[in-house]
């Protein structure tokens, strides 16, 4: 009896063997199948109706996250117009690409609701799709951003509320730029950038509209502390 135990046990073992076991895939190659990448959306309260508002500032961000994949998709030296036209074109397709998605915060403040998301999008599908196009890609990222928080005050307005959030978000290798808190006429925006503080402490001193400019009061790894000042009231030497 044991012998013949032994003997079924030995052909169980010869046959396991003998099945062909699924490719292994390393955790590099599936990380090259998504991407993911965190959008900024915004929407005007209307009245009270914080839901509406919530929804359309999700839609924005998701949009934004989108915006932003394609960034580290698309060749680095393709034009600012090429990217658009390939925007606009991928756009409408959105939910084919998108996986999954977390809101990472929500703000409802001076009647503009803020929504700030990280979604994981399908490199593949997108990848396909700008095959079609006759499009190459690249896939190599642009690093891990920094976090910094940047403290304005003077800050009077929704206009200006407004305004200033937009104005850092196109700064060079600003990432994102998210409202974190309100204190009266003082905001504190949470941003994520690249590289070079210093570049981005001169781009903020060095800013300038018709009516306002900002005044640098103080710098650290963490955190910049800065005046929204009038340009009647802002010397002219600093």
């Amino acid at each position: 009896m044991k012998k013949r135990c032994v003997f079924y046990l030995i052909v169980a073992l010869f046959l396991l063997a003998a099945v062909p076991l699924p490719p292994a895939h390393s955790a590099s190659e599936h990380d090259r199948e998504r991407v993911t990448t965190d959008g900024e959306g915004e929407a005007e309260i209307q009245g009270q109706d914080l839901s509406l508002a919530r929804g359309e500032a999700l839609e924005d961000a998701l949009q934004k996250a989108f915006e932003n994949a394609l960034v580290e998709i698309l060749p680095l030296d393709l034009s600012l117009t090429g990217r658009q036209d390939i925007l606009d074109q991928l756009a409408t397709r959105l939910k084919r690409y998108l996986l999954q998605y977390r809101v990472l915060s929500e703000l409802p403040a001076l009647q503009v609701f803020f929504v700030n998301v990280e979604a994981t999008f399908s490199a593949s599908l997108i990848r396909e799709d700008l095959v079609s196009l006759g499009i190459a890609w690249t896939e190599e990222g642009l690093g891990e951003p920094v976090e910094l928080f940047v403290r304005v005050k003077g800050v009077a307005s929704v206009r200006s509320y407004q305004e200033l959030i937009q104005l850092f978000r196109k700064m060079a290798n600003v990432k994102a730029a998210t409202p974190y808190e309100v204190f009266g006429a003082a905001v504190v925006l949470r941003l994520e950038y690249e590289r070079g503080l210093e570049n981005l402490v001169e781009a903020i001193s060095a800013w300038r509209s018709d009516e306002f400019a900002f005044r640098v009061e103080q710098v650290n790894d963490r955190e910049i502390s800065v005046s929204l000042v009038t340009m009647g009231d802002q010397p002219m030497d600093w």
